[in-house]
């Protein structure tokens, strides 16, 4: 599978779909421009535009397989990843230097995929899902508060709300979204303190929105 994925939302759900069966993993930044023959490599190296029933193939003869996910950034480059089998030989594993998603989690700009546990309203066990960075997070969990507090002091409702719709445009997926409803519910009690009986005027904490059904991204060389 080469997919240029539609939007790095896409993208991120991919991976997270395929990591249980591909939990290796490598990637980084290209200029788009160079994505067509980028992919023609990695299909002719790896074999990673194969069919499934060649998939099944090679893991009986305990040879490799590789996934290679891609998604435009505003910069002008692609970001991708490269997902291959644990077990098997083959091209990939003697060429490239993988990690281990269970072990040292996949990260994709502001994001790691982590294998969460899963509310036992909702059926428990575990699933993949994205979260920001530690780093990511404290960045913007700290700018909320900070702009709560001036903005509600200042009576400018507006420049919260101006930053909440942006931080709504990230990849809502579960785990960004736990962390997104902590960071509105700090930032709502220090808006309260200080705004002067003004209502809040960003989103409902209890009803930001969810990701929908996955939809399917666009072949590059499959």
């Amino acid at each position: 599978m080469n997919l240029l994925c539609d939007s790095q939302t896409d993208a991120q759900r991919l991976i997270a779909k395929h990591v249980n069966g591909y939990p290796m993993w490598t990637g980084g930044e290209i200029q788009a421009s160079r994505w067509d023959r980028f992919v023609e490599k990695f299909s002719r190296m790896y074999e990673t535009d194969i069919s499934p029933s060649a998939r099944q193939w090679r893991k009986r003869r305990d040879q490799c397989c590789a996934h290679l996910v891609g998604a435009s950034l505003p910069d002008g480059k692609v970001r991708w990843v490269l997902l291959v089998t644990a077990g098997g030989s083959g091209e990939a594993r003697r060429r490239e230097k993988f990690r281990d998603a269970r072990t040292e989690r996949l990260a994709w700009g502001d994001y790691v995929l982590i294998r969460a546990t899963r509310p036992s309203a909702l059926g428990g066990g575990t699933h993949w899902t994205w979260f920001l960075t530690p780093q990511a997070e404290r960045r913007e969990a700290n700018y909320l508060v900070a702009l709560a507090q001036s903005a509600g002091a200042g009576r400018q409702p507006h420049r919260l709300s101006a930053f909440t719709d942006t931080l709504l445009k990230r990849p809502l997926h579960s785990g960004v979204r736990q962390q997104v409803t902590k960071m509105l519910r700090r930032a709502l009690k220090v808006w309260a303190k200080h705004a002067h009986g003004m209502p809040w005027p960003g989103p409902d904490p209890n009803e930001l929105p969810h990701i929908g059904v996955y939809r399917k991204a666009v072949a590059s060389a499959d």
